[in-house]
Formats: C-alpha cells, structure tokens, sequence
C-alpha cells in the first residue's frame, strides 16, 4: 500500500467514526454537510459539520452558512483526526525532502487522497445523498479552490455542487 492509499483508509476509518458519532447524536437524515478542512500545505485535517438545525437557526443572518465548513462548529471526537494528522505531516515532510518535488502537484495529491476517502464513504452510503459533503482549505490559495469545487462535484448533487463551487468563487 502506497502512503496515498494508507492516508485514504486512514481518512475512511476517521470520517466513518465521526459520521457515527454525529448520527447517534442527531441522526443520518439531520445531517446538513459534512467537511474535512485541511491547510494549504494540506500537512493536516479535521473534520466537521453542520446539522440542518443548526444551519436553519443561522441562514436567514448568514445565507451561507450551510456551504463554508470553516463556519461550522460541531464535530466527533477529534482522536482519529489528530492521528491522521501525524501521518500527513509525514507525507508532507518527506515530500518537502523529495529533490524534484512539485510543492503544488504534492498538495494536490494530498488533497485527493483526502477527497478519495469521502468517495469511498459517499458511495457506500455512510452519508444521505443530500448531505453536502466538502474538502478544502481554510484559507484557500487559487489551485485550494480549484480543488475543492472539483472534489465538490466528485461528491455531491449537481445542485450542492453548483451552490458550493458559486460560494468559493
């Protein structure tokens, strides 16, 4: 197994623990969106999400609110992120130490391992399929961007899509 392939299936094990947690607490259908948030390094990730209820408190004040995970305050039980997280700044450091390394082609790889876990949990069915799903940056760069409305469109509706990627624009 590759260090992509072990960081997706870290990712998977992480984001099925948290998915699990939130559904005790709330339910599978309450769940509005569900993110992992890196940095632009893409040398961590954590997770959170929203549940309809919270963002339906907060959309007549903040329209948006629903589409940009880094506004949203509920999460699981970090533990498997903060492992996870050790192993990407791993990845990322022997990246840095690579003599022909491309810092934005490394990143982008990062990041699709990251986007490839949410596949595999979307297409198994962990998520509704109205649950907006997103990965990106918390203070996205032009090519964080990019990435995030393509993994958006990779992992939701055609219409969670448009609004997400319309949002980062």
């Amino acid at each position: 197994m590759n260090r992509s392939e072990a960081i997706t299936q870290l990712t998977v094990e992480a984001i099925r623990q948290a998915a699990s947690e939130a559904y005790q607490q709330f339910g599978k259908h309450d769940l509005f969106a569900f993110g992992l948030c890196t940095h632009d390094d893409v040398d961590s990730v954590y997770h959170v999400y929203a549940t309809r209820d919270w963002v339906n408190e907060r959309k007549d004040d903040y329209p948006e609110i629903g589409l940009i995970s880094v506004e949203w305050t509920q999460a699981s039980d970090d533990a498997p992120f903060l492992s996870l997280s050790e192993a990407m700044r791993e990845w990322a450091s022997a990246d840095e130490a690579a003599a022909d390394a491309g810092y934005d082609d490394d990143r982008a790889v990062r990041f699709r391992a990251l986007v490839e876990a949410m596949k595999i949990c979307r297409d198994e069915g962990l998520f509704d399929p109205a649950t907006l799903l997103t990965v990106g940056s918390t203070d996205p760069d032009e090519l964080m961007v990019t990435l995030a409305c393509e993994a958006s469109k990779l992992l939701n509706s055609a219409e969670n899509a448009e609004a997400y990627c319309q949002m980062m624009a």
